[in-house]
């Protein structure tokens, strides 16, 4: 009887082992910032360095927004196929979650996409993220926005830094915050005149008297659809324009951004381009540009 019992003590203490070996819980700590098509990286109570974490935690939706601290479960599964996982992961409790520190910036956005180039030919938004700058591509996603040409936006995002983001991806992730304006742009029809422009291709000729010939600036117009492109002589500069009557506008322009060596007219154009009291007229085969009745550009016709 003595024996009997002594086999069954260790009986069961051998059960109770192997149990507790098939089970375990712990505590592991989650760095933010990490894209969601890469593995976590964590901490284990005596890690000094963060580590991937590959396996899928059940009842955990990860946020990278976020650090946190959980509690798990670990459970060895029986049976487990070849090449497949060992163990399943379960969340016990959220112990701590913190909101990682998030740039926030007012963006404002422009009423087309253009065409880019990132990894390979793409369309982009133009952006600026002051409103004296320039207007510059954005090649990234903002999460929560939609975007519809033909407007304007004001916006709120934050941007938050990745944590080893996939090569020739963004470093950054922008998340909507505000929408503070949306607002349709001009659809005026355009008069006879954008029509006639369209037609053919505009070389700049002078520039506040001075003959500016060499330095192959030129405009294009396309009425069908209220939009200018062309050269500074440094840099390509695109946008809208509108007219009416003997008035011309060319607002929100936007620029690419070389670095301009050597001389140019680059600023000079873009001020004249820029004046809220343009005026013009065509005569012959010359588009000319006014500003209070002082004549400041002619340019010249020139086939496509």
């Amino acid at each position: 009887m003595i024996k009997f019992s002594a086999l069954l003590l260790l009986f069961l203490t051998t059960i109770g082992f192997t149990s507790s070996a098939q089970t375990n819980d712990f505590t592991i700590k989650i760095k933010s910032g990490v894209p969601h098509e890469q593995a976590l990286q964590v901490k284990y109570y005596n890690s000094i360095n963060w580590e991937p974490f590959y396996a899928h935690i059940e009842s955990f939706t990860y946020d990278p927004h976020y650090n946190y601290e959980l509690r798990v479960r670990r459970i060895k599964l029986k049976n487990a196929e070849l090449n497949k996982p060992s163990y399943r992961y379960s969340l016990l409790k959220i112990t701590h979650k913190s909101l990682t520190k998030a740039e926030r910036l007012e963006m404002e956005i422009n009423d087309k996409r253009v065409d880019c180039q990132g990894s390979g030919q793409m369309k982009c938004l133009m952006v600026k993220f002051n409103r004296n700058d320039k207007w510059e591509y954005f090649y990234d996603h903002i999460n929560g926005f939609d975007y519809k040409e033909g407007y304007t936006y004001n916006i709120i995002v934050n941007r938050t830094k990745l944590e080893n983001p996939p090569q020739d991806a963004s470093a950054y992730q922008y998340d909507l915050v505000k929408l503070v304006n949306k607002t349709i742009t001009n659809t005026i029809s355009l008069p006879t005149a954008a029509a006639f422009l369209s037609k053919f291709k505009w070389k700049l000729i002078s520039l506040n008297g001075k003959e500016v010939s060499k330095h192959n600036a030129f405009l294009l117009f396309d009425a069908h659809n209220g939009r200018i492109s062309g050269n500074s002589s440094c840099n390509n500069f695109f946008g809208p324009f509108v007219i009416s009557s003997n008035k011309i506008s060319f607002p929100n322009l936007g620029t690419t951004m070389r670095a301009c060596m050597g001389e140019n007219i680059e600023a000079d154009l873009y001020q004249v381009l820029e004046s809220k009291d343009l005026h013009y007229d065509i005569a012959e085969q010359t588009f000319n540009l006014y500003i209070k009745n002082k004549h400041v550009a002619i340019f010249g016709l020139s086939e496509k």
